[in-house]
This record gives C-alpha cells, structure tokens and sequence, in this order.
C-alpha cells in the first residue's frame, strides 16, 4: 500500500487509459427473463445488476443537473450517460475476472489502509469515521458495504494494470536505437533524450493496452441486455 499511495497519480492515469481502450464488442443479446430478472449485461458467468448500474447512472445524473442549474439533460444525454455507466462496469468486470485468473487480489486491510488515505474521509488530517459515512451517504449515496466492495474490486484490477504498465519501461539503449532510427542521427539525442524516452514509453503503453484489451475480447464473452431490459 506504501507503494500505491507512492505512485497514486501514475495509478489514476492507468486507470483512466484502460477504461478509455477497454471498449468490448457485445455479442448479441438474448431474452433477460433467462438471465434474471435484474441483470442488465454478463461478462462471462457474472451478472450486472440492473439494480447497480442504475445508481450509479441516477448519482451521474444529479451531479450534472447540479452543476447545470437552469438546463435539463437531453433524452440523448441521458443515453450517453448510460451506455458509458454500463460500458465502465462491463469492463471493470472483465479486468476483474483477469486479474483473479492471474492470482491477484485485494485484502480488506489493504482497502482500509486505501480508505484512510483519502482527504475527503480525514478530519484535522486524520481518518474519521463519522466524515466516511456522511461523505458515503450524502455524497455517494452509497452504503460503507458497497463502496468498499467496490473499492476492492478497483484496486484489485489496479494492480492488474499496474502490471501491465511496467512492461511498458523502455531502457536508454532501446530509446537511442529507435531515436537513430526515425531520425536517420543522434545529433540531438542527449538533449531530446529524457522527452523523447516519456513519448516511447506512452507509444509503448498504449500497444500493450491495446494487446490486453484484445486478449481480453478473445477470452471474455459479453453480453447486453440493456436496450430489451428498458423496454420490458
């Protein structure tokens, strides 16, 4: 945990990258009465809940008409809000399903050690209990079950992509290689060195993203049943 809040933003920023490479193409959908009667998409054998997915479309929802006063939100807005809520919870529990396949896991001490970092859950800089289930109830409106719940299956997948981003390190002699070979010299190399090294490692990240992300499509089976859940 030592190490995660170390490199916290770096975590964020993987985080938000897989999401935004994680599209998964759905196959088909078929009748949800056989699926339960709450189940808004699988992943494999796992159930979404219908029930899940549309608290955390209705906390979306408030916060931008909060922030829009006077403006409503669009019918097609609405949509939007949908299909990117139900496209984050399908791929989290994708990534989920991997990193359980390659051993990884989250404790419940390392979720607590997670929670008590965080400045909106500290009073006089310090873990308060009382500002945790405020924060939860009046900001979230979450229960402490569910948002640790669902803090151990973020950092769970965290670590699974963690992973996959120290594969994409590039060392000094492979970045020289490839700077002399798209610029035919190495007369500004020391110079551009240290850019030129962050620009390769991103190229390199975003490819092994891209990799998983297909390896992923191959192994895990999804299905949506949003559109036929709505209109039953």
């Amino acid at each position: 945990m030592d190490f995660f809040r170390k490199h916290m933003k770096t975590i964020f920023w993987i985080t938000l990258l897989g999401f935004l490479l994680a599209t998964f193409a759905y196959f088909g959908a078929g009748g949800i009465l056989t699926k339960g009667i709450d189940t808004v998409a699988t992943v494999n054998s796992k159930k979404i809940s219908y029930t899940e997915f549309s608290k955390q479309v209705d906390r979306i929802v408030e916060n931008q008409r909060a922030q829009r006063e006077n403006s409503q939100l669009t019918d097609e807005e609405i949509r939007q809000i949908k299909t990117g809520v139900l496209q984050d919870m399908v791929s989290e529990e994708a990534f989920h399903l991997m990193a359980l396949e390659y051993g990884l896991d989250t404790t419940d001490n390392e979720v607590r050690a997670y929670l008590q970092q965080i400045p909106q859950f500290q009073k006089n800089g310090h873990f308060d209990h009382m500002t945790y289930f405020q924060a939860l109830r009046y900001g979230l409106k979450m229960s402490p079950e569910d948002f640790e719940k669902s803090r151990k299956r973020a950092l769970t997948v965290d670590k699974l992509r963690y992973l996959i981003y120290l594969e994409s390190k590039v060392t000094d002699k492979e970045a020289e290689y490839e700077y002399l070979r798209r610029n035919g010299n190495l007369k500004n190399w020391l110079k551009e060195k240290d850019k030129f090294i962050e620009t390769l490692q991103g190229e390199k990240r975003v490819r092994l993203f891209n990799q998983f992300v297909n390896i992923l499509q191959q192994k895990i089976k999804i299905k949506d049943y949003l559109v036929k859940f709505e209109q039953q």
